[in-house]
């Protein structure tokens, strides 16, 4: 529902005795932005890597700070996603997703509620996509408000009510996920860069839904090309430098 602070929240888990052995430490920071109508994200770390956490869960809280106990789950083409909250709903159990604008919107429809976009991990991707449009810097605008409800209309199952309204539409975000998927843009090397993050304790019920926990977030790491491809430069300049530094000191000579 919301990254609520330490003080206003109850039950914080330290290391319960009921995590699985797979388990690695979630370490909540700082806010990155907060939203108006609750949701957004925080800098974290997990197992010690800093990282960027946002909210995919409308219908349980986590503290800023907290120091919680994580199942990790790496996405991707054909993720097995059963430690994520969401990864056991069917596409039978998700709330009906409504859009409005005549034969485009009835098409779209049909795409989240029967077709290709009501499997679990279609939805777990077309989030990773919408995380990938947030303006952190911006904080709590408009924009960045339609994305968190945006992705909580896809993580809504049925059992867990409708989605808390923040007062914006998310039609055309919704839309703009579907186009992406659609258009292939769920690579593994996309996808690459985001992880779930899972309460180690969180219970499977008959429904699919995972009960109890905190809050479950999406982990954006950047993929790590950019960076190389940074160091490349620094040492092509620097043999650069080299070069030109033995041919001053030859014509020196």
């Amino acid at each position: 529902m919301k990254i609520n602070h330490i003080y206003a929240f109850a039950g914080l888990i330290l290391f319960a005795s009921g995590a699985s052995a797979a388990s690695v430490p979630l370490v909540v920071g700082t806010y990155n932005f907060q939203l108006n109508g609750d949701g957004g994200g925080a800098q974290a770390t997990l197992n010690g890597v800093p990282v960027e956490i946002f909210c995919d869960d409308f219908e349980h809280d986590i503290s800023v700070p907290s120091t919680n106990s994580a199942n990790v789950t790496q996405l991707g083409t054909g993720a097995g996603l059963s430690q994520t909250r969401f990864g056991e709903v069917s596409s039978s159990q998700w709330t009906s997703i409504d859009l409005t604008g005549g034969v485009a919107a009835s098409t779209e429809d049909a795409f989240f509620n029967s077709g290709a976009g009501s499997s679990a991990s279609a939805r777990y991707d077309m989030v990773t996509y919408l995380v990938s449009l947030y303006d952190l810097p911006a904080g709590d605008t408009t924009s960045n408000n339609k994305i968190q409800k945006a992705i909580w209309t896809l993580m809504d199952p049925a059992a867990e009510g409708p989605v808390i309204d923040p007062s914006v539409n998310p039609t055309a975000e919704l839309e703009q996920a579907a186009s992406w998927y659609v258009g292939g843009g769920a690579t593994n090397s996309f996808l690459s860069q985001f992880e779930v993050v899972s309460d180690a304790t969180m219970r499977l019920p008959g429904d699919g839904v995972g009960v109890g926990g905190f809050q479950e977030q999406i982990v954006f790491t950047p993929a790590p090309e950019p960076r190389a491809s940074i160091w490349m430069l620094i040492g092509v300049f620097a043999f650069g430098g080299f070069l030109m530094q033995r041919v001053r000191v030859h014509r020196a000579n």
